[in-house]
C-alpha cells in the first residue's frame, strides 16, 4: 500500500522570521473544530468574511505548524510570541492554511508563487451581457411587444 499524497494541502509561508510549512491534516482539523466549536467550512467562511474569532486565527496557525512538522511546544511558543500583534497581520496566513485544507492548493506551474500584491485573480468566464456595451439605459424596463 502506498502512502497518501497530502502535498495538495501544504502551505509554505513566512512566519516568525523564516519560511515554514503549514498543513491541517485530519487530526489537526478535528482539533481545530473542537477548539473553535465549529466546522472547518464555517471557519473558512468566518475568516474570509472577517467574522473570525481569535481562536480561528491562532489555533489555525498553531495546528498548521504542527501538521507541517513543527513540534507542538515550538508551535505554541511561536504563536505566543505574536499574541499582542494585530490579528489582521496574520489573517491571510490563517485563511491560506484553512483554504488549503478545504480546497487544496494549485498543482500547476504557478503553484507556490504568491500573487503580486494588489492584483486580483482572473474572474471566471461568464456569459456575454444581454445589453451591448455602451448602450444607454433610459430608466424604463423593456416592454414586451408580443
Amino acid at each position: 500500500m502506498s502512502a497518501a499524497t497530502t502535498g495538495r494541502t501544504v502551505v509554505d509561508a513566512d512566519f516568525a522570521g523564516q519560511r515554514r510549512r503549514f498543513q491541517l491534516r485530519l487530526g489537526e482539523i478535528g482539533e481545530l473544530e473542537r477548539l473553535t466549536g465549529t466546522g472547518i467550512g464555517a471557519i473558512l467562511m468566518r475568516i474570509a468574511s472577517h467574522q473570525f474569532s481569535v481562536r480561528d486565527v491562532w489555533e489555525t496557525i498553531r495546528l498548521g505548524l504542527e501538521g507541517g512538522g513543527t513540534p507542538a511546544i515550538e508551535a505554541s511558543a511561536l504563536v505566543l510570541r505574536y499574541r499582542d500583534a494585530p490579528l489582521i497581520d496574520f489573517l491571510p496566513l490563517a485563511g491560506a492554511i484553512v483554504a488549503a485544507a478545504v480546497n487544496g492548493v494549485p498543482t500547476n506551474a504557478t503553484a507556490g508563487k504568491p500573487a503580486a500584491e494588489g492584483t486580483a485573480p482572473t474572474p471566471p468566464a461568464t456569459s456575454p451581457p444581454s445589453t451591448p456595451p455602451g448602450a444607454p439605459w433610459d430608466g424604463h424596463p423593456s416592454r414586451s411587444t408580443g
